[in-house]
């Protein structure tokens, strides 16, 4: 019975609490939540076609990420605040809580220094502007390195997905080392072997047209800063030539332009009879070769067979 009276004085109390301050706050901190995302939003929209300005794509980069972690720190702020308030509406004595959270604060903190160094690293990421969203990376995280295309940047976590389609999510402060394949411009750097019997003023002339060709493109063009040329023999290797080609193009399309350039290279080397050599094996059916042997050695055992009755006769 003691338990049902109690449970029916907690319904009571419930119902005939004024429960208008608390919701007022949960609602207060949903607008200011929605409404700060709304007024970052606005700061970093940037048109893409402007008669005046024209930002370029790091800079829309770089807008992306700090606008990102903007909105989670504000969220932070206005979360708390909207708690400890609540929590003050209902009549919880939160100078007291605070008080003693303090001391479990100080435990908490001797083991929050992973944290810290990580949010720490969070602010350097960003304001030294090592990588952002949608950059192209390679980063050492205990020894293994990890490349993919950066998702997501908050201060204490980067994750990334990497070419399998696994997203990898990384404490900023754990990671070693950062290689930035998206920052700016990338160069084409191709190696390739061609024949001996090659004659290279041709193939110098061959190389620079299919770079120069592949400008004829629009799509391309937007894409290629410096044409693929013609460099130097970089080495004399064992069955070929390796010889050395160079261009620069836009951040994060290096992959695409170099494919396509291998493609047109093939053809024009086909066009222009330069081989590619290649290892080649040849293998032996040794049961045909035996075979052979047993039939030659049988006609050879015939023809003296033969010879000898012609000398009888």
């Amino acid at each position: 019975m003691d338990i049902f009276k109690s449970f029916e004085k907690f319904i009571t109390g419930f119902l005939d609490y004024d429960w208008f301050e608390p919701i007022t706050i949960i609602l207060i901190a949903v607008f200011a939540s929605f409404l700060s995302r709304k007024i970052i939003d606005f700061a970093f929209s940037v048109r893409k076609k402007t008669k005046k300005i024209k930002r370029s794509e790091e800079r829309l980069k770089r807008n992306e990420t700090i606008s990102k972690i903007a909105k989670t720190t504000i969220d932070i702020v206005i979360w708390m605040t909207a708690a400890i308030n609540f929590l003050s509406s209902i009549g919880v004595n939160v100078a007291s809580l605070m008080t003693g959270a303090g001391l479990v604060g100080v435990v908490v903190g001797l083991g929050a220094q992973t944290t810290t160094r990580d949010i720490l690293a969070g602010f350097f990421i960003v304001g030294e502007n090592q990588y952002r969203v949608g950059d192209t990376i390679e980063i050492m995280v205990a020894g293994r390195l990890i490349s993919g295309k950066v998702e997501n940047i908050s201060l204490r976590i980067t994750q990334v997905r990497d070419g399998d389609g696994k997203v990898h999510t990384i404490r900023n402060g754990a990671s070693e080392a950062v290689t930035n394949l998206s920052f700016k411009y990338a160069n084409v750097n191709l190696m390739f072997g061609v024949s001996y019997d090659t004659d290279i003023d041709v193939l110098e002339e061959v190389i620079n047209n299919v770079g120069l060709k592949m400008l004829e493109d629009p799509e391309l063009k937007k894409d290629i800063i410096e044409p693929i040329v013609f460099v130097r023999v970089n080495k004399f290797l064992d069955s070929s030539m390796e010889i050395k080609c160079l261009g620069r193009v836009k951040a994060g399309k290096q992959w695409n332009v170099a494919g396509i350039f291998r493609r047109e290279i093939k053809k024009a080397f086909d066009e222009n009879d330069i081989i590619l050599p290649y290892p080649q094996m040849v293998i032996h059916d040794v049961n045909r070769i035996t075979a052979k042997m047993k039939n030659s050695k049988a006609r050879t055992r015939h023809q003296k067979h033969s010879s000898i009755k012609q000398v009888k006769k």
